[in-house]
């Protein structure tokens, strides 16, 4: 397979999140220093071991009193928000809007694949409100927690959880429930 790339609308959402240009001298160094330059332009693309370690980065320095998981699941929340003031995000934040939660959930391959090149998912309905979304490739899974949390908020629904129930070298499976 080709490399496993993360295309830099992602980056553009997360940088939206961390104050677009204000962000601090600090947190730009040590995005720099782990291939993103946010003094420059960004790259169309970038390896995802580099999203991997920007990710893990943020979380600790913008969250340094929690267990990094849940940091990075708050990093996920906010790059969500970040994400929809991008073009490609204003555009998919207003489709889910309209579709809702669950035909967000069935959507999530495709909308996962405007930021990389590699993303599957599979969805099983567990209930109305309740579903189990295996995705590939999860190594930090406090993002995923926190982008389909917030992305499923986003599409409407309220009281949302999601949690990670099995992993292993393939993917993980997250369960995602919220109140109707």
């Amino acid at each position: 397979m080709a490399e496993k790339l993360i295309f830099s609308q992602t980056f553009e959402g997360l940088l939206r999140s961390l104050g677009g240009g204000k962000i601090s001298p600090r947190l730009a160094a040590g995005l720099k220093e782990r291939g993103v330059d946010p003094g420059k332009p960004l790259l169309p693309a970038y390896p995802k071991e580099d999203f991997t370690a920007v990710i893990t980065f943020l979380a600790r320095e913008l969250h340094p009193g929690l267990p990094v998981d849940a940091a990075i699941t708050q990093i996920g929340r906010g790059f969500m928000d970040g994400y929809g003031e991008t073009m490609v995000g204003r555009a998919m934040l207003a489709m889910i809007r309209l579709i809702g939660p669950r035909r967000t959930l069935e959507r999530v391959t495709r909308q996962f694949r405007t930021g990389n090149n590699y993303s599957d998912t599979r969805l099983t309905e567990r209930g109305p409100c309740e579903f189990d979304l295996w995705v590939n490739e999860v190594i930090i899974p406090g993002w995923y927690v926190g982008i389909i949390g917030r992305g499923v908020e986003l599409s409407g629904a309220k009281d949302v959880k999601v949690e990670l129930v099995s992993q292993d070298a393939a993917g993980g499976t997250f369960r995602v429930r919220w109140s109707s």
